[in-house]
């Protein structure tokens, strides 16, 4: 139930976001960009459609309390609405979450993963997708979501991987890190949690980011954001090689990818 969650309701969060608005030195906010982007943008539509997979795979009850921790604009909480559960976004961001309040109706909340406002054993799904790499202290982010959840209480978390693929993206998103699959898994397992699947993924495209942020790297490129190199030709084609990984990912694993997904249970 909603009356699990120990924090207030950020349904006016919207008068609190001009004083919560990044500084972004005259640069784009991200936040702005992923809000325009991420209905088109193939990147986001094919994570969606990711997420709708994964939950397929789950046996989670209806009506089972949700939290999707460093939701941004609210680009994933359709989906998990979609799926019956009792949704609630959760950012550290007031801007992110005025954005987000304008095109969904679920619970926002205020708050950072690194100590979450949220009764210890109290969810039963936690979603936190790119979100880990932000972290300082990344340990700390997990125990905090393994305290939130209950007994047998599910984790889908997604990360961005392989340190070489560093790019603009993670400079301009705040990144601290990419991850390994053990790397991942060590810490997972560490502070408790048993690993039902994971996977790299975005495996197709790795080559091609790769050499793409090379490129940006040696030509000097100034730009604020990666999600803005983008043509429609080019989306719908990229849109298309990522989509298919969704079917083969129903089989096998990856062993190798841009990214990295893990479901993992309390």
């Amino acid at each position: 139930m909603l009356s699990m969650i120990h924090l207030t309701i950020m349904d006016a969060c919207g008068k609190n976001a001009s004083m919560n608005q990044p500084n972004t030195e005259g640069n784009r906010n991200p936040y702005d960009v992923e809000n325009y982007v991420e209905s088109f943008h193939w990147w986001f539509v094919v994570r969606r459609k990711l997420l709708k997979s994964l939950l397929s795979s789950t046996n989670l009850p209806q009506e089972c309390v949700t939290v999707d921790i460093g939701c941004g604009t609210g680009s994933n909480l359709k989906i998990l609405g979609a799926g019956g559960f009792k949704v609630i976004g959760l950012d550290r961001s007031f801007y992110a979450l005025s954005l987000a309040r304008k095109k969904i109706k679920f619970p926002l909340l205020n708050g950072d993963l690194s100590n979450l406002p949220i009764r210890p054993k109290s969810v039963g799904l936690i979603v936190a997708m790119d979100i880990l790499e932000h972290l300082n202290d990344d340990i700390r982010g997990i125990r905090s979501i393994y305290q939130a959840l209950k007994k047998e209480g599910l984790l889908i978390l997604t990360v961005p991987a392989f340190r070489p693929l560093w790019g603009i993206q993670d400079e301009v998103t705040g990144h601290k890190r990419r991850y390994s699959r053990q790397n991942l898994v060590y810490k997972l397992r560490q502070e408790g949690f048993e690993i039902m699947k994971s996977s790299y993924f975005n495996f197709f495209l790795f080559l091609p980011i790769f050499f793409a942020r090379r490129l940006i790297y040696a030509l000097g490129l100034k730009i604020d954001s990666e999600n803005e190199i983008n043509f429609p030709l080019i989306n719908f084609f990229l849109k298309a090689i990522f989509s298919l990984e969704l079917y083969v990912l129903r089989y096998f694993s990856f062993p190798f990818g841009v990214s990295l997904f893990c479901i993992a249970k309390k």
